[in-house]
């Protein structure tokens, strides 16, 4: 395991979740932390284990998945830093519903279940953070069935891309931000990275969207939007074609 140096004081103040709260109870989180580094594509949390902690993401990036009945691996979205892990379990005491995988070279911390429930329980503003994210999990799952429930598989890409997007303060630039691997959003359309590739491929010539660096510039985000819905719209090219070039995104 690769040694690390965290300073506790920084990586608790940058979580979203402890936004706010006094300063004295910060101190207190700081000597009960547990920080941990992962690299790339390794388990940080397995699916059906009980949850003992809170996950708090200090930096990298996680991809929380599950598995079917087939034992295929299903993206569900993903954890950047300041995000939190955890707390269903936290709250009711049963198993880990899915799994964590770090995407890139990770530092978490564990925040024990006791002191995590706690806060929960004590702290409102704490409360309503909890309450607020649980409802984005919410909203997530039915977007993510909706969009598993596409026939078309390039249709299942655009809505995993749509799903993503983030619209500047104004709405006048729409963009993915550090932009998932192939296989990360093959996982969440249940596709092939070959069919991911191509997908993309087509959006950066159709002008959908453009490559600047790690995030993607949505040009046009109404058209992608349409085309997650699953209708056809600018983009034609036959999904069954065998010759395309890789798009380097991941």
């Amino acid at each position: 395991m690769k040694k690390i140096t965290i300073n506790p004081a920084l990586a608790i103040r940058q979580q979203k979740l402890f936004e706010g709260l006094d300063e004295a109870l910060l101190k207190q989180l700081e000597s009960l932390v547990r920080f941990q580094y992962f690299q790339d594509r390794q388990i940080v949390l397995h699916q059906g284990t009980v949850g003992e902690a809170l996950v708090l993401v200090v930096s990298g990036r996680l991809q929380v998945i599950s598995f079917s009945e087939d034992g295929r691996e299903v993206g569900i979205h993903f954890l950047e830093p300041g995000d939190f892990y955890g707390e269903v379990s936290v709250i009711d005491g049963q198993p880990i519903a899915s799994s964590l995988v770090s995407l890139a070279d990770t530092v978490v911390g564990y925040l024990p279940k006791v002191t995590s429930h706690e806060l929960m329980t004590r702290h409102p503003l704490v409360a309503e953070r909890i309450m607020r994210h649980l409802c984005n999990v919410i909203r997530d799952g039915s977007r993510m069935r909706a969009a598993l429930g596409i026939a078309r598989a390039h249709a299942r890409i655009f809505s995993v891309l749509n799903n993503t997007v983030t619209r500047q303060a104004g709405g006048n630039l729409a963009t993915i931000e550090n932009m998932p691997t192939q296989q990360a959003l093959a996982m969440m359309a249940n596709v092939s990275r070959e069919s991911v590739s191509r997908a993309l491929q087509m959006l950066i010539k159709q002008g959908v969207v453009e490559k600047d660096h790690r995030r993607l510039i949505v040009r046009q985000p109404q058209v992608l939007e349409t085309l997650a819905s699953g209708v056809e719209g600018k983009i034609t090219q036959p999904e069954t074609a065998t010759t395309a070039p890789s798009v380097p995104l991941g």
